[in-house]
């Protein structure tokens, strides 16, 4: 491209010679037409951003595991460490929907009930561990199948993105994008414990992504949502929620045993 231009500059030069400015300047609607076209190529990728892409391949979006040993706790008292703080109060706790999971392989879809419940490991904690319980049921309302899944998470201080790390099968690891309008997710809940949950878990180490809508359980003192920062009758909303999908998914559970 470089060569391009200095041919055409050279033409504007009075010592340039008649002959091969010639065809230089016959030449300059060729190459017009070719840096346009090149441009033209380029602009989508220079518009296309992560929220439009349901399939997250960016290294840095993966699990950070010495974040997850090392780091974790946040002491510090500003606006963004009450806001991760407040983010992972709402955050634990038990909450009970339905999955709808993605192979990103082959398409294929699997949508079953799941029960998520996040603990943290102390009051300062935006991190900690979890249990996962699929299920389906049968005609009469009763279990017919399940499944429980083992996993970390941690909430990426500098983002507020949730990561989620699978303890069981390939350690699969997701993360859910806080600013994705989307592809993102919406994390709410009230100081009586009601709250929602529904977004998508996107892939970091596959290319598998798993749609979640869930509601608060408010079945024990231990998984409500007790503030520590916040007025009492004030509502925390996490996210820029994500545009619900169509599914054609087969009822059952997928194979993350």
């Amino acid at each position: 491209m470089e060569k391009v231009r200095h041919l055409l500059n050279d033409c504007n030069s009075k010592e340039s010679n008649t002959q091969n400015c010639s065809f230089k300047r016959a030449s300059r609607p060729f190459y017009k037409a070719f840096l346009a076209v090149a441009l033209l190529v380029a602009l989508p990728a220079m518009f296309t951003s992560c929220d439009d892409d349901p399939w997250y391949d960016d290294d840095d979006w993966g699990w950070n595991d010495d974040y997850y040993n090392n780091g974790g706790y946040y002491n510090n008292d500003d606006d963004n460490g009450s806001t991760l703080l407040d983010e992972a109060d709402v955050l634990s706790g038990e909450w009970d929907g339905t999955m709808t999971y993605t192979n990103g392989d082959d398409g294929q879809q699997s949508q079953f009930y799941a029960n998520m419940t996040f603990v943290r490991n102390n009051s300062n904690a935006i991190k900690g561990t979890g249990t996962e319980i699929d299920y389906t049921l049968d005609s009469n309302n009763q279990v017919a199948n399940q499944q429980t899944l083992k996993f970390n998470w941690y909430i990426d201080e500098s983002t507020g993105d949730i990561h989620i790390k699978y303890l069981t099968g390939n350690g699969l690891a997701f993360v859910m994008d806080l600013n994705a309008s989307q592809h993102g997710f919406h994390l709410s809940k009230d100081n009586n414990g009601t709250g929602s949950f529904y977004g998508y878990m996107i892939g970091t180490n596959t290319k598998d992504m798993i749609y979640i809508n869930l509601t608060s359980v408010q079945n024990t003192d231990a998984k409500k949502f007790l503030p520590t920062r916040a007025a009492a009758t004030q509502q925390h909303s996490f996210g820029m929620g994500a545009q619900a999908p169509s599914f054609n998914a087969v009822k059952g559970l997928d194979g993350r045993r």
